[in-house]
């Protein structure tokens, strides 16, 4: 993600999805989303998405459990640090056979005030930033609040 194996301007357009370009600290964050509007076309469009950052700040703790089809569990457990803008999950797998294995997750999940400044130090311009409805909602024009996902549009300048 630092350093993508593609020649400039390869696609017309690029997504991340779930965060997968912000598990790092700001500037290795800043450095992947310059490098993907790196590989897009100008003129060509991204779209980000991560969790929103205003559910979490409703409930910065959550925790989690389910069983797998093969029997094992599967424990999460999650606090979101709203002064760092960081979710920092905790997950547990017990197989069947009773090992066990961990680790801990932080991902960074950016306000909408934060996306104008991050898409403009990346070389990039913010096109819009929304919140996905729930279903049977309509998409209103304020974000919503209690939508699972935060959506950022931004496109490499021409």
């Amino acid at each position: 993600m630092r350093a993508l194996p593609l020649r400039a301007g390869s696609f017309d357009g690029a997504f991340s999805w779930y965060s997968s370009l912000f598990m790092f600290d700001d500037a290795t964050n800043l450095r992947c989303l310059a490098e993907l509007g790196r590989v897009v076309r100008p003129g060509g469009r991204l779209v980000i998405q991560h969790a929103n950052p205003a559910l979490l700040a409703s409930a910065p703790v959550d925790a989690s459990r389910r069983v797998l089809a093969d029997g094992s569990r599967v424990e999460e457990a999650s606090r979101w640090d709203a002064a760092a803008g960081v979710d920092r999950c905790d997950r547990r797998l017990v197989r069947p056979d009773g090992t066990e294995l961990r680790g801990t997750a932080e991902l960074r999940y950016y306000s909408p005030p934060e996306w104008g400044p991050l898409a403009t130090a990346a070389g990039l311009r913010l096109i819009q930033i929304t919140t996905t409805p729930f279903a049977g909602e309509v998409p209103d024009a304020e974000l919503n609040r209690k939508a699972p996902d935060l959506i950022a549009v931004l496109e490499r300048p021409t």
